[in-house]
C-alpha cells in the first residue's frame, strides 16, 4: 500500500512558515527589518491584541516597484541576492525571500500600499489566505505600508497556543527595542489604539536611545568599550557593576546591524565582572559587531538570530580583555571622585579625630603583616577626610560629594585580592614555609584533595602525602603568616573542599584568590587607627576596581547634599 505522498503547496508552505513566524513579534521583525532595507528614516508600528488581529507597519523608505510587488510575496522571492555566491557577503537584513510568503500564508489577509520616489501614483495589493485577490493603483506617500490581519486564522493549533496580549506584546516591544538600540539614526514609534509602548527619535548615536531603554541614572554608569582584529571590529556600550540584572536579558549583541544571540560573546562580556558582580546577576550593555560579511554565517536558521563567526575565539578573547580595562578604568575615576578632598587635613584635625575614636589596638602581626611594614608617610596617606569608624564596620569620611561610608573588610577584601592575582600573573604566588606542616584530613577530604590537586598546585600551596592520611605542606600562597599554621591551612582547605568540586578553569584559580583575600582580610569588628584608614583608603584607590569586593558587594557607599537634606527634613 502506497503511503508517502507529496504534501500540496498551501500545506508545505503553512510548515515552512512556522520557522520564520512564530508570533506576532516574528511579523514585526520582518517587516521593520524590509523597512530598514527600505532606508526608512521613520517607521510605524501599529498592533491590536497584541498583533494576533491587527499589525501594520508603514515606513517612508524607497518602496515597491509596481511590476515586483506581486512577485515580493511569492516564496524564495528576494532583491537582496541573486544566487548562491551572495550568501557569503550579505549585507542587509532579509535575504532569504521567505518572510512576507510565510506572512501570507498564515494570515486571513495582508494589503500592501506603496509608492516608489520617482513614479506618479501609488500600488495596492491585497492577499487573502495566501492568494493574490486585488491590485490597482492608489493615492500613496512614498514608502511602504503592510497590514497583516488575523494571524495563524487558518492555522488554528498554532493560534490556540499564542500567548494572552499582553505576553505577546511584550515579545513585540522587546523587538522593536533591540532595532532601535542598534538603527538610532532611525525613529522608531510602536502603539496601540491610543496608547504609544514605544517612541524613539533619530539621532546621531546611541546615547538617547539608550537613556530611552535603560535610564539615565544607569546611562551615566556606563563606559564606551572598543576593540578590533582581523576583519572586525567592535563597539559598545557597557555598564558599571551597579546597574544590575538577574537575567542576561538587558545584554544586547548586534552583528552588522542585526540583533543576535551569542552565548560566547555574551560569556565573554560576563567574564569580565566575575570578580566585581555577585554571582547570579548580569550586567547591561551593548555590544555592536562589524565583521567582514565573509567570516560569520546568518544563513544558519531562517529566523537569523542565531550565526556563527570565524576568529569566534579572538572576538571573545578581546570582549573580556577591553571590557576588564573599561570597567577597571570606569571604576578607578568612580573611586577618585569619590574620595576626592574637602579640606586638607591638618595636624589638629588629625589629633581631634585621634582623641574622637575610640581607643584602638595596632593590627595583628599574623592579621596583616604587611599593612603594619607600610603605614604611610604623610604625603601617601588617603586625601578624604577621615572622620572616624562605626560599630568597628565602616571607616566615616566627608569628599566634596557628601558623607562617605567604607566597609572596611570589603575594601581589605578588594585590595588583598588584587594583590594575590598581582602576585599569581608574576609567578609569586608561591611561598615556602621556613618548616614545613602536617595536617590530617579526613578520608572524604583526602578525595577533595585529589579532585582540588592542580588548581592547589598552581595557586602556591604544595601539598605531599606524609604517610596514611598525613600530608606535608611544604608551600603556601604568600600571603603573611595567616596561613602558616597546621590549623590555618586544615581550616582553608576545609572550607574550599565544602564547595565540591572545583569549578570550570575561569574560575576555580578565582575560588580559591577570593577564599584567601577573605581569610586574610581586615575583620569587621576591628578597631582601626586614623593611620591604619588612610592605608586603607589610599590601598583601595591603586587597586583597578575599587567600588566592589570580590565578592560582587559594594565596598563604599556616598550619602550626598541632597540626600543628607532629605533626611533632615531640609527639602
Amino acid at each position: 500500500m502506497k503511503r508517502i505522498r507529496a504534501l500540496d503547496e498551501e500545506t508545505v508552505n503553512k510548515i515552512a512558515a512556522g520557522e520564520v513566524i512564530e508570533r506576532p513579534a516574528s511579523v514585526v521583525k520582518e517587516l521593520v527589518e524590509n523597512s530598514i532595507d527600505a532606508g526608512a528614516h521613520k517607521v510605524l508600528i501599529e498592533v491590536r491584541d497584541g498583533g494576533k488581529s491587527f499589525i501594520k507597519v508603514t515606513d517612508d523608505g524607497s518602496g515597491i516597484d509596481p511590476d515586483d510587488l506581486p512577485l515580493a510575496f511569492q516564496k524564495h522571492t528576494t532583491s537582496k541576492i541573486s544566487g548562491a555566491q551572495d550568501l557569503e557577503t550579505i549585507g542587509t537584513l532579509g535575504f532569504r525571500g521567505e518572510a512576507l510568503a510565510s506572512i501570507a500564508s498564515v494570515s486571513e489577509a495582508v494589503e500592501v500600499r506603496t509608492k516608489t520616489r520617482d513614479a506618479l501614483s501609488g500600488s495596492y495589493l491585497r492577499i487573502e489566505n495566501g492568494k493574490v485577490a486585488e491590485t490597482k493603483e492608489v493615492g500613496s506617500p512614498v514608502g511602504t505600508s503592510i497590514v497583516v490581519w488575523n494571524l495563524f486564522s487558518n492555522v488554528p493549533a498554532r493560534r490556540k497556543h499564542l500567548k494572552g496580549r499582553e505576553a505577546k506584546l511584550v515579545h513585540i516591544i522587546d523587538v522593536i527595542t533591540e532595532l532601535a538600540i542598534i538603527h538610532y539614526d532611525i525613529a522608531f514609534e510602536l502603539f496601540s489604539g491610543s496608547r504609544t509602548h514605544f517612541k524613539s527619535a533619530r539621532s546621531n548615536s546611541w546615547d538617547d536611545i539608550l537613556s530611552r531603554i535603560f535610564g539615565l541614572k544607569a546611562v551615566a554608569g556606563m563606559a564606551p568599550l572598543q576593540a578590533s582584529g582581523r576583519g572586525w571590529r567592535i563597539e559598545g556600550m557597557i555598564g558599571d557593576a551597579f546597574n544590575l540584572r538577574a537575567s542576561p536579558d538587558r545584554i544586547f549583541i548586534f552583528v552588522n546591524g542585526r540583533a543576535v544571540s551569542s552565548r560566547p560573546m555574551a560569556g565573554a562580556l560576563r567574564e569580565a565582572y566575575r570578580n566585581i558582580i555577585p554571582p547570579g546577576k548580569s550586567p547591561i550593555a551593548v555590544l555592536s559587531l562589524e565583521i567582514s560579511p565573509d567570516l560569520v554565517d546568518v544563513n544558519v536558521h531562517p529566523a537569523k538570530r542565531e550565526i556563527r563567526l570565524l576568529h569566534e575565539n579572538e572576538i571573545c578573547s578581546a570582549v573580556t580583555q577591553e571590557a576588564a580595562l573599561t570597567l577597571s578604568s570606569y571604576a578607578k575615576s568612580v573611586a577618585s571622585e569619590r574620595l576626592k578632598p574637602s579640606d586638607q587635613i591638618t595636624a589638629s584635625e588629625e589629633t581631634l579625630a585621634q582623641n574622637a575614636m575610640q581607643s584602638t589596638l595596632p593590627l595583628d602581626v599574623e592579621e596583616d603583616t604587611a599593612l603594619d611594614q607600610a603605614l604611610p608617610e604623610r604625603e601617601k596617606r588617603s586625601s578624604l577626610k577621615i572622620l572616624g569608624q562605626i560599630k568597628r564596620l565602616y571607616i566615616v569620611a566627608e569628599s566634596d560629594q557628601g558623607l562617605v561610608l567604607i566597609d572596611q573588610h570589603a575594601a581589605a577584601e578588594r585590595i588583598r585580592f588584587e594583590g594575590l592575582e598581582e602576585r599569581y600573573r608574576e609567578g609569586l604566588i608561591r611561598q615556602e614555609l621556613a618548616c614545613p606542616v602536617t595536617i590530617e584530613l579526613m578520608a572524604s577530604e583526602e578525595i577533595m584533595l585529589s579532585s582540588w590537586k592542580e588548581v592547589l598546585d598552581d595557586i602556591g600551596f604544595e601539598i605531599s602525602s606524609f604517610g596514611g592520611r598525613s600530608y606535608s605542606v611544604r608551600s603556601v600562597p604568600a600571603l603573611g603568616q595567616r596561613t602558616e599554621s597546621a590549623e590555618s591551612v586544615h581550616d582553608v582547605l576545609k572550607e574550599l573542599f565544602l564547595r565540591g568540586k572545583p569549578g570550570p578553569d575561569s574560575s576555580r584559580r578565582d575560588e580559591v584568590l577570593k577564599l584567601l583575600a577573605c581569610r586574610g582580610s581586615i575583620k569587621s569588628g576591628k578597631e582601626l587607627t586614623l593611620k591604619e584608614m588612610e592605608q586603607l583608603l589610599h590601598d583601595l584607590q591603586e587597586c583597578s576596581n575599587p567600588t566592589t569586593c570580590p565578592h560582587g558587594r559594594p565596598v563604599m557607599v556616598i550619602l550626598d547634599q541632597s540626600q543628607l537634606e532629605r533626611l533632615f527634613g531640609r527639602r
